[in-house]
């Protein structure tokens, strides 16, 4: 929620004001897709439950109606009622309720810079504290890094949800050499493939339209001038924050900035987004699944090979999964044997014992974003009520700012 708070405000600081508009929707809809996590969890009797919570679906439609906007999601809603100036926050799975006034939004941002300010001092602190701790092995000398990123355009356009969508990549790269063994790499990649439209979709924009009018109202009685100024500090300090995360990844903090910068270059509404994680590294077993196109969320075939980590807390990380997988096969790669004359047959590239042995691709984790069912048709009015039955709880926000 506070993402999207602060994206209207700043549309708000940046806009005139724009008239009401009728009804508009729009779904979500986010989904693992495939990849050799995928599949190996799949081969696991006892992770039935699991893999469907994984791989299920997860749709989130947003509706507008006038001064209201619910945002409806498989655990929580949440209402947004300009003339009544609240945000209720609704919990399907307790069955209970939370109310943030506009007052108490604009206390928890006015308390917010201090906020920020402390969790960076507590993230210094920490790691002032790990420098103290014994380390672990070291990073292996003779393993150098470099890191890539970069937005390319094929010029390849496609209908999606009847509108004509642009195809554009979104790639990086991280590439780890041995100095000791000349020749060989393992290369890291997260590729997102991204479908844009060039005009934004009419039930996307009256959506826009109400995060403005919302922040306008947010921002009555308060100083522009002076949260422009705080948030530019905590972006600051922001800033100061993933580079103390960056500092012991040699080149991370320089592919952060050149992402941001090629980011610049994708134009246009995304309504699809495919993004694969993986890399590639001699002695891994390519993906059974690799190669083919990726699904739909919606169930129908995707419009291409790419996507990331939808990692969830306490399943599983495919980034350190990726790292065990890629490295491990790296070190393989020194004490890579001759190979057996019995397969020399089928793997010529391997026949001349001592060459490297050919790299094979990995995909680890492979996800898809679609923005569907636009529609300006009459939205129910119990959309934007609380369901009978349910118990008010305080705020979380609030008492987050009352524990200060």
């Amino acid at each position: 929620m506070r993402k999207q708070i602060f994206a209207a405000l700043t549309l708000a600081l940046l806009a005139a004001p724009i008239a009401a508009h009728g009804d508009a929707s729009y779904e979500r809809t986010t989904q693992v897709t495939g990849g050799q996590l995928i599949d190996s969890f799949k081969n696991m009797p006892f992770m039935g439950k699991q893999m469907r919570a994984l791989t299920d679906p997860s749709t989130e439609t947003t509706m507008v109606r006038g001064n209201r906007k619910v945002i409806v999601g498989k655990d929580s809603t949440e209402i947004t009622d300009l003339d009544k100036q609240v945000i209720i926050r609704i919990d399907n799975t307790k069955k209970t309720y939370s109310v943030m006034t506009f007052d108490d939004m604009r206390k928890f941002m006015a308390d917010l810079p201090a906020r920020m300010a402390e969790m960076q001092q507590q993230m210094k602190d920490a790691q002032a504290k790990a420098q103290q701790q014994p380390q672990g092995p070291a990073v292996p000398s003779n393993l150098q890094f470099a890191v890539t990123a970069n937005v390319t355009d094929p010029g390849v356009t496609r209908d999606i949800e009847g509108k004509t969508a642009k195809q554009q990549f979104l790639t990086v790269k991280t590439v780890v050499t041995d100095t000791n063994n000349p020749g060989t790499s393992i290369t890291y990649s997260l590729s997102t493939e991204i479908w844009t439209t060039p005009e934004v979709p009419a039930e996307m924009k009256a959506v826009q339209e109400f995060d403005k009018r919302f922040a306008e109202k947010l921002m009555q009685g308060q100083d522009a001038a002076a949260i422009m100024a705080q948030w530019k500090a905590m972006a600051n300090n922001a800033g100061a924050g993933m580079s103390m995360l960056f500092s012991g990844k040699p080149g991370a903090a320089d592919a952060l900035a050149q992402m941001q910068k090629e980011m610049e270059k994708i134009k246009g509404t995304r309504i699809l987004e495919i993004t694969r994680m993986g890399g590639t590294g001699t002695g891994i077993q390519p993906s059974p699944s690799q190669g083919g196109a990726a699904p739909d969320p919606s169930g129908g075939q995707g419009a291409g090979q790419t996507a990331s980590d939808n990692s969830q807390p306490g399943r599983f990380t495919p980034g350190g999964a990726i790292g065990g997988a890629l490295m491990g096969a790296f070190h393989k790669k020194k004490a890579n044997p001759p190979p057996d004359s019995s397969t020399a047959s089928t793997t010529p590239a391997a026949a001349t014992p001592g060459a490297p042995a050919q790299p094979s691709d990995v995909t680890l984790m492979e996800t898809a974003t679609k923005t569907h069912n636009f529609s300006t048709e009459t939205i129910p009015s119990s959309a934007f009520e609380i369901p009978s039955g349910y118990k008010q709880v305080p705020s979380p926000l609030m008492q987050e700012t009352s524990k200060k």
